[in-house]
Formats: structure tokens, sequence, C-alpha cells
């Protein structure tokens, strides 16, 4: 006959939240992680790109619709991937996808400050040249 194996822990008690910690006695950080948000928010930035070129380029969609969808798709990817990195470091997910969006939106905005300012030093160039 054969000895009788010991019952795994998890069987015993299935209700137990400390058996799928890798160590219960850490706390997650409740502030915001720079690594976390410069990842999403430049994986963000990428599915949007390749998001717009899909649309525009391959399914033939006008440009408002194609930066739409590009849109969508980048807060999507953005947000999947702060909450997805921040459980695995057990932050919280809101601080690091608001401060991801924040980083996007800053970005945007620079983006559009450096075209005015160059349509603009453009335009003086074109005038007095």
């Amino acid at each position: 006959m054969a000895p009788e194996l010991p019952t795994p822990d998890f069987l015993e008690t299935p209700d137990d939240p400390t058996l799928l910690d890798l160590d219960p006695d850490a706390d997650g950080s409740a502030g915001p992680s720079l690594p976390i948000i410069l990842f999403s928010a430049a994986s963000g930035i990428g599915a949007g790109i390749i998001a717009f070129y899909i649309t525009h380029r391959l399914l033939l969609l006008n440009p408002p619709l194609s930066a739409g969808l590009a849109t969508l798709s980048m807060l999507g990817t953005l947000g999947v991937t702060s909450g997805g990195l921040s459980v695995l470091i057990r932050a919280n997910p809101l601080v690091n996808i608001g401060f991801s969006c924040g980083l996007l939106v800053l970005v945007v905005t620079f983006f559009g400050f450096c075209s005015l300012v160059g349509a603009l030093a453009a335009a003086l160039v074109l005038a007095f040249s």
C-alpha cells in the first residue's frame, strides 16, 4: 500500500487570500511609478501611430475617423499597459493611468505649441525674404 500524500494548503483553505501572494508582508506603494508611466505612455503613442496607419492607409478611412480610432487605441493600450503593470507590482493603477494620460496631454500640447511656433517662424521667413 502506498503512503498517504500530504494535502496541499490551498486544498485545506481555499478562501485564504495569502496563498496567492508572493510576499504577503510586503505592502504595495501608493504613489505613482515612473517606469510604468513612461512605458505605458510610450506604448500608447506607438499603438496610436500604428492604429492610424492601419485605419488610414490599409482600411482607406478618412483622416478624422482614423484619428478618432487611433486615439481610442492609444487610450486603451495606455490603460491596459498601465493597469496591468500596476497590478504586477501592487501599485495603485488609477494613479499610474492618470499620470500617463497627463503625460500624453503634455506631449500633445508641446507638439501643438512647437507646430504653431514653427508655422509662425516659417510665415515670418517667407514674408521677409
